[in-house]
């Protein structure tokens, strides 16, 4: 095999037998020393090199079928371990919400009549509307179970007005120089579904006024008694005076039934000797010393009454004077007990 290679002063052409291959001669035209390339040993490659074998990386050795089978339901497991986790975390946080707020708003909502506050003293008046439905029983009246629906349903009169008005009659529009002109019976009867006859009333004049008193035989349903004889008049009257919630004044607020809106007399089915024209702002006078006088003579063996919570009570004839005292005051420091 021959070398070619050329002479880099001058440029010429030579050819010489690889065996001189490294060696140096002098060139033939110009006399500059050249040296003879080494042989190009890639050109002999494809002659007489094997290929060298590409480099192959070891197979990994998997992991048996038995052992993936033991790492899945491992996870599995995990997963649901978290899951349930998770619920516990978001039920406990709904519960916890959950209580908060029926505690916030049994003991801070001024609103009467609604949510948890109401469904326990709708419980509380199934045992004593049952006590009363006995008591009417043995004493041989057949109105008492009538007269148990109309006290229900002027106690959630009461507290739509107090929706309304944020306070209990008589609100201030019904007062003319402080004092009102017509009884807290007259304003109730829009929250009684007897708008038509309120809008008939004037109610810038008293009672007894020509335009008034025609309206007095016109009384609703709802206040009569089979007790009482005489058209227009009404056992069904509040407790007035000093240290009632109703002085003759502005109505009273929810709030300041500081003793407990359970524990406090709103309105009472009085005795037939008690009754007045349901018009005339006149209620049960408040005497410290007896108040159980004022409540006057029944056949019933009881007095119906609307707590100020809206539950319904009885107060029997024996009843202490000292604890219907307590019942009547609104807030003197003093809560009774369930009469």
């Amino acid at each position: 095999m021959t070398i070619s290679f050329q002479c880099k002063k001058c440029g010429k052409n030579y050819k010489v037998s690889d065996d001189k291959a490294g060696k140096k001669v002098k060139c033939r035209q110009c006399d500059a020393p050249v040296r003879i390339p080494e042989l190009d040993t890639d050109e002999l490659s494809e002659d007489w090199e094997e290929p060298e074998p590409e480099f192959e990386a070891p197979a990994r050795r998997r992991k048996s079928s038995p052992s993936r089978n033991k790492v899945k339901p491992k996870g599995r497991k995990k997963s649901a371990t978290g899951s349930n986790q998770n619920k516990f975390i978001a039920g406990g946080a709904v519960a916890l919400v959950l209580i908060g707020g029926g505690l916030l708003f049994l003991f801070t909502s001024e609103k009467p009549g609604g949510g948890l506050f109401k469904s326990i003293t709708d419980k509380v008046d199934v045992v004593v509307n049952s006590q009363l439905d006995k008591s009417a029983g043995k004493s041989g009246s057949g109105s008492a179970g009538s007269d148990i629906d109309k006290m229900k349903k002027i106690g959630l009169a009461f507290h739509h007005y107090h929706d309304s008005f944020i306070r209990f009659p008589p609100a201030d529009a019904h007062l003319v120089d402080g004092k009102p002109l017509l009884s807290w019976r007259v304003h109730m009867l829009p929250f009684l579904g007897q708008k038509e006859l309120y809008q008939r009333f004037n109610l810038l004049e008293p009672w007894d006024s020509p335009h008034n008193s025609a309206l007095l035989n016109e009384m609703p349903d709802i206040y009569k008694s089979e007790e009482v004889n005489r058209p227009g008049y009404t056992p069904i009257m509040t407790f007035s005076g000093e240290g009632t919630p109703f002085t003759g004044g502005r109505g009273p607020q929810m709030r300041n039934f500081t003793d407990g809106t359970s524990n406090v007399i709103l309105c009472v089915l009085a005795g037939a000797d008690k009754a007045v024209p349901w018009t005339q702002p006149v209620d049960l006078p408040f005497n410290q010393a007896n108040p159980v006088s004022a409540l006057g003579q029944t056949s019933r063996g009881a007095f119906l009454c609307v707590m100020a919570d809206g539950s319904i009570r009885k107060i029997p004839p024996s009843i202490s004077p000292q604890t219907l005292k307590y019942a009547i005051q609104h807030n003197d420091g003093n809560a009774v007990p369930m009469f």
